[in-house]
Order: structure tokens, then sequence, then C-alpha cells
């Protein structure tokens, strides 16, 4: 059954040159990358602040996957991170031989000030779900607020939101989830606690998280546990001097499509549930958490995959696998993928061969392997002036399980800005850029291509 809903005007609040939905990493990279070509930009967030996964959902550490590897993070993502050490150090962290780790608070400060530096408006609590349409281009987006709709203007568009948001509402292609079924990754809610004790647990300088992390690991396997939750992993984040440790990447719900409000409530809901299980083990199972507490729960469920839009190329675990050159090569990237099973069955193949995997698939860097993301795959189909950046470029779901990194999110938002910033210069449309133009510029910001 439907309803109609009756015909409404909207009041254009800003207009701009280019015009970023989303404001986590791959919106941060879009937006600063085409400040620094000296645009108008506007930046919208549905939250209260910046930052996406790593503040709304707890992902502190970003890139844990490089260490002790020949890769660095390079562009927009280097200067936000050495920006940010330069504020906050190391973030409170007493854990040796740590990754760098942000503390997502002040990260959120942070980031208003990094990301205005480069020219940008921000405007935060602008929930975007609807475009206006004119001859294969947006002529604005409708953002919905506690007033009504309203409405922004740009050449360019940018869609920075994970679910592809703007792109899916101007009506492009999608898939979602792997090609048997469907299904996406399972999402997470991730927690905090207090109350742990801190110089027990580095005691003589060891990192017994770690240690604890692999107990569970085992004891889950062996069917030791008791916990309903089907996760099998307890990855710790921050450990502070006062007791806190700032992430417990533990409670997932399985079978959940992110962009249905059903699924999404069940997810939140199941995931609570499991935090209480989980506080209630640490205590009685870990040493050193006797007084474990919950102290707070990331702002909403956070998810791994979702929409991947119908682009002028689409990237393949084949192309990934075989490190394929691209003549539009707007990122290089360390051969890495990170997919937990979609329906929970952690202990089948767990190969990126072939479309019809099943289990964990987790493969570590291996030497200085890599794999190049073409410009062609933020191009999508159908819209003249919109751009795609971070998990929701042109891609296989397999690919997507390497691409949706942090870090990776962010070079493919810069390089959106870029772009965005050449061809409103040129007066062509983002499908007709220079490529050699846009690869020079992505160099001059300090992005690494060959």
């Amino acid at each position: 059954m439907k309803i109609d809903i009756a015909a409404k005007s909207a009041d254009i609040i800003r207009e701009a040159d280019v015009l970023v939905v989303g404001g986590g990493p791959a919106g941060i990279g879009a937006a600063v990358s085409a400040g620094q070509a000296g645009l108008k930009v506007l930046l919208l967030e549905k939250n209260g602040f910046l930052g996406g996964n790593i503040t709304a959902s707890y992902v502190e550490t970003c890139n844990y996957f490089m260490k002790n590897t020949p890769f660095h993070s390079c562009g927009v993502y280097s200067r936000m991170e050495a920006g940010y050490r330069e504020k906050f150090g190391r973030s409170q962290d007493i854990r040796p031989n740590a990754p760098h780790r942000f503390n997502s608070e002040n990260l959120k400060i942070y980031l208003d000030t990094f990301v205005h530096s480069a020219g940008v408006e921000i405007l935060f609590h602008s929930f975007v779900n609807d475009v206006v349409l004119k001859n294969n281009r947006i002529e604005a987006v409708i953002i919905q607020t506690k007033q009504g709709p309203v409405a922004v203007k740009a050449g360019i568009v940018i869609d920075s939101t994970g679910d592809g948001d703007v792109a899916y509402s101007a009506g492009v292609p999608f898939e979602q989830g792997r090609d048997t079924d469907h299904l996406c990754q399972p999402g997470t809610l991730s927690f905090r606690v207090a109350g742990v004790n801190a110089a027990l647990l580095m005691e003589n300088g060891e990192d017994k998280l770690a240690e604890i992390g692999r107990k569970y690991k085992q004891d889950y396997r062996a069917g030791k546990t008791g916990l309903t939750c089907k996760r099998q992993d307890l990855p710790f984040g921050r450990m502070t001097a006062g007791g806190q440790i700032s992430y417990v990447n533990y409670p997932c719900a399985y079978g959940i499509d992110p962009t249905d409000i059903a699924d999404l409530s069940r997810g939140e809901e199941e995931c609570r549930q499991y935090i209480l299980e989980m506080v209630e083990y640490m205590s009685k199972n870990f040493v050193g958490m006797e007084h474990v507490e919950l102290s707070s729960i990331a702002t909403e469920i956070c998810f791994r995959d979702s929409r991947r839009f119908v682009g002028r190329y689409k990237l393949t675990i084949e192309d990934m696998e075989s490190d394929r050159w691209f003549d539009d090569v707007i990122a290089v990237y360390p051969r890495f993928y990170d997919m937990l099973a979609p329906d929970a069955e952690m202990d089948g193949d767990g190969s990126v061969e072939g479309k019809g995997y099943k289990g964990h698939i987790y493969e570590p860097i291996e030497g200085n392997r890599s794999f190049q993301i073409p410009y062609f795959s933020l191009v999508p189909e159908k819209i003249d002036n919109l751009l795609l950046s971070g998990r929701s470029i042109s891609c296989d779901h397999v690919a997507q399980s390497g691409i949706r990194a942090i870090s990776a999110c962010m070079q493919t938002g810069e390089a959106a800005g870029a772009a965005a910033g050449i061809a409103l210069k040129s007066g062509v449309a983002p499908v007709d850029v220079n490529i050699a133009e846009l690869q020079n510029v992505l160099r001059t910001q300090g992005v690494i291509l060959p």
C-alpha cells in the first residue's frame, strides 16, 4: 500500500561550487581536496560532528594493518594524522607497540579546525535523502530538517555518505551484498568500558589485552563462553592510565540490511543485549577487569559495506589480485582484505577466489603487494555532475573489503574533490576530466601514484 505525499517547495539555503554529502573519512578527503582548489565548498553531515565511523562508531584504530609494512598513509589522511598527533600525541594510549589510535572525542574537535582551514563550510544535522533532477544533473539536494525540507545547489555533488544516499535518490543503479544472497557484512555497535586495572594489564610492559583477545577467540571456538553473539573476535582499542578501554569492537548483528530502518532497529537492540552479556563476561573471566563497567555505547551501529553503485568502471577482486595497472589510477593501496562472514559462518573457505565465498576473509598485507583504484570507479552512470567516494564506489563485494579501509576511503574522496575542481575550472563534466591533470594535482597534494 502506498500514500501520496503532497508536493512541497523548499528554500534554497546555500549555493556552492562543490557540495560534499557525508562528513566521514571520504567526505573529509573530498571537501579538503576541493577546498584546496580554491572552490566554494559546502560539507553536509547528518551527525553533529565529523569523522564518520572513526568518531560515531569508535573505530579509532584506522591503519593497524600497515604496521611493519612498506606502506604508509599519504595525502589528506597523512596531514590529518600528523596535525592531530602534534596537538594530542598518543591519545592517552598506554598500550605498548600499538599503532596510532585517535581519541575519537578529541578528533571531533580537531576535525572542525582541520576542515575549516581548507576554506570549507560545514552544516551539521543535515540528512539528505532526496534530490531534484533535470537533464541528468542534480539541480539540488534536499536536506530534511526540523523546520522542514531545505535545498542546496551546487555545480558538482560528491556522495560520501557510505550508503550512497545521494546516488540512490538520483536513481543510479546499484548492487548490495554478496552475489549469492545479497547479504552484507554484520553491523557492529562498539562500546567503551571503564574501571579496568590498567597497571595490572600493562605489568612488565606486556600488552595483556592482546593476550585476552587471543584467549577469548580460542574459548569461543571451543564452545566455552556461552555468549549468544556469533562474533568470534574481541578487538580492543586504546587503554588509558585512568582505566578506560576506548572501544570493544565486538557486538555484531547479522543478516541486517544497512538501509532498512526495521533491520537497523533490530540490530541496535540486539547489540545492546550483546554488550550487557559481554561486560558481565569480562568482569567474571578477564584478569584486571573484575570491576569493569560500561561507560558508553557508540552513537550508532556501523557497517562495513552497503550499496555499491554502477560506475564507468567496476573494480573487481580479479583486478586487485593481479595488481592491474590503470591509466586513470587515483590511488594505490596495499593488498589487504577484511570481510566478516555475512552469515556468521566464520569457519568457511575464507578464500577470495570466486563469488561464492564463505567464511571470514582476513588477508593481511604480504610484502609490497598493492592494488590500484581507477578514477572511473568514482564516476557513476546516468548523472552528469555526481561523483562517488568511499565504500560505495563501483566495485564488487570482495573488492569492497579492501577499498573500505578508512584511509582508502579518504583517498577516493581526495580524488573526487580534486576532479570536481578540475571539471568546474575546465567547464567539463567529471567524466571528461583530464586524467593526467588530475593525477598531477593529486601528486602535489602528497598522494603517491606510479
